[in-house]
């Protein structure tokens, strides 16, 4: 479904409504790393419809229950159980990360080399040691490539 809002609010597609809830859990080695009751929102003003290649999106990202410490710190004793950052990926949680942060307000720039049409930013909460878990929010995007000059006016293509 097309968002033809010019601006938009992201929410997860888990439901495209709500918050993506729920404990975050991963097994490692028979460790099960969890932050319990976590829940993450991301949100734009820009027009998801029409976002082009190289383009800096300005994104908003909000965590419930969970502490948030860039990847590189040591939390606090009190908060070694539900420490954790973002880390924001362009359709696939295995490509490499377009951003790595605990900021609630960063910028997300898609890559040059995106071709046109549906896509998605996807934004998972890492525990502070980078382990990831299972709260996740997909945002759908459509990546638009303006082309020259056609007629007077500039054509696209999506």
């Amino acid at each position: 479904m097309r968002n033809t809002l010019p601006k938009i609010v992201f929410v997860s597609t888990l439901a495209l409504t709500g918050l993506a809830m729920g404990a975050c859990t991963a097994d490692i080695h028979d460790n099960t790393i969890n932050i319990p009751d976590a829940k993450v929102t991301f949100n734009t003003d820009v027009d998801s419809t029409t976002i082009a290649p190289g383009q800096a999106v300005p994104i908003t990202l909000t965590a419930e229950n969970v502490y948030l410490i860039e990847p590189s710190e040591t939390p606090p004793a009190a908060h070694a159980s539900d420490a954790g950052h973002f880390q924001i990926y362009l359709d696939d949680v295995g490509s490499t990360a377009l951003a790595i942060t605990a900021k609630v307000k960063t910028t997300v720039t898609v890559p040059a080399n995106t071709k046109a049409g549906p896509h998605k930013l996807i934004c998972r909460v890492h525990k502070h040691n980078g382990e990831s878990t299972t709260t996740i929010v997909e945002v759908n995007i459509t990546v638009v490539i303006k082309t020259g000059p056609v007629d007077g006016g500039v054509a696209e293509s999506g």
